[in-house]
């Protein structure tokens, strides 16, 4: 989107490993300067055995095609494929989204543009926090090497979502020029409705699937719904895909208070201002999208500390609501309860703060302004 707002460029969208969207399905593009390429990547063999892996990437002899143990998809035909569009296209800039499209870069003979790196999280990270056995410290720890190594030969040039992942970057990677960007959504109309009832609405945005809710949704059914039950009269509104397998999120589902929404297209339908949003995750793992979502449609963040870490912006008691416990963010949702005055202060806080600070223009002109300090665009 904010590449979308610099003028004088021509713009190449490449989705990799997937190529077979048309077009981005976010409101707001201009397309005359986009082109979306379509080239046919090589389908994802099955990834080998966790040894295998281990064994390869230790004793490979060739470590320019290391990654493909760990990425199937970062293998030689596609890279090759790549190779030649750049070579056809020339590009002053590559903007590599995420962590395998980096990887894939690195893997190239010749580079003959700047590389952006748009970073989202470490997933080495990721890995443990789902689960701690043997072959996940070992998966975790082959992840940490080839991110490092990617960032430290391609991260010259990174932007992303959370600054305290920006700071990390720059211990790994010291050179590095890194650029903080909010999480941008269109902005929307404030809301004339504010929820004052008598039933609380609590919302959880998001698939179980991903690591952040799957860990989120385990806090919310141990800890944070038991707290709240008798206390206060309450729904409490899932909204995203189910992942079948979850165990917690089938258990959470059969209570009498929680209303499964299930994928909603229009969130506007079912968001509403001056509800309860809650981001109970616990880690601090990367770039979080949900707190912009939320604050866009005038609800009232309660989060964990952890889950908004390197957020800018964000403040305590007068935006949001940040708890360093998940005890803590129950008893902020008893409170703000008893209160839909404090409910209708924060909400509308929250929406003044993202219209002032998630517009696409300024957000925009910081990007313009960091590439043509950093050499890397003068557009």
């Amino acid at each position: 989107m904010l590449l979308n707002e610099l003028k004088n460029l021509d713009i190449y969208l490449l989705f990799f490993p997937e190529s077979a969207q048309s077009q981005p399905e976010i409101p707001g593009y201009r397309f005359e300067n986009m082109s979306v390429l379509k080239p046919v990547f090589l389908t994802q063999p099955k990834t080998p055995s966790l040894f295998k892996v281990a064994c390869q990437f230790v004793f490979r002899q060739k470590p320019q095609l290391q990654h493909v143990t760990l990425f199937p998809s970062v293998n030689r035909q596609n890279v090759s494929i790549v190779q030649k569009l750049i070579a056809d296209l020339k590009p002053d800039i590559i903007w590599a989204e995420h962590l395998e499209s980096l990887l894939l870069i690195s893997q190239l003979k010749y580079v003959p543009s700047k590389v952006v790196y748009s970073h989202h999280d470490f997933t080495w990270k990721l890995i443990l926090i789902r689960r701690k056995k043997f072959k996940d410290f070992v998966r975790s720890f082959l992840y940490y090497l080839t991110q490092k190594t990617a960032i430290r030969q391609y991260g010259s040039f990174v932007v992303g979502g959370a600054s305290n992942e920006l700071q990390e970057i720059k211990t790994i990677n010291p050179a590095c020029a890194t650029l903080y960007l909010p999480t941008l959504y269109p902005v929307l109309p404030a809301s004339k409705n504010f929820n004052q009832g008598p039933l609380l609405r609590i919302v959880h945005l998001g698939s179980s699937k991903a690591t952040a809710n799957h860990i989120g949704i385990k806090n919310l059914l141990n800890v944070i719904l038991p707290r709240l039950q008798n206390k206060i009269e309450f729904e409490c509104h899932m909204i995203g895909a189910v992942d079948g397998s979850d165990k917690n999120m089938s258990y959470l589902l059969r209570q009498d208070n929680v209303v499964y929404e299930g994928f909603v297209q229009e969130l506007a339908s079912v968001l509403r201002a001056g509800d309860i949003h809650i981001l109970p995750y616990d880690k601090a793992t990367g770039s979080r999208t949900r707190y912009s979502v939320a604050m866009n449609h005038g609800q009232v963040l309660v989060a964990h500390q952890a889950a908004v870490e390197g957020i800018e912006g964000l403040v305590h008691n007068e935006n949001c609501i940040i708890e360093n416990s998940l005890e803590g963010i129950a008893d902020a949702i008893i409170r703000l309860y008893k209160n839909p005055d404090e409910r209708m202060r924060l909400g509308g806080n929250a929406k003044k703060w993202y219209d002032e600070t998630h517009q696409l223009t300024p957000n925009a002109r910081l990007l313009k302004d960091w590439l043509s300090k950093n050499n890397i665009c003068h557009g």
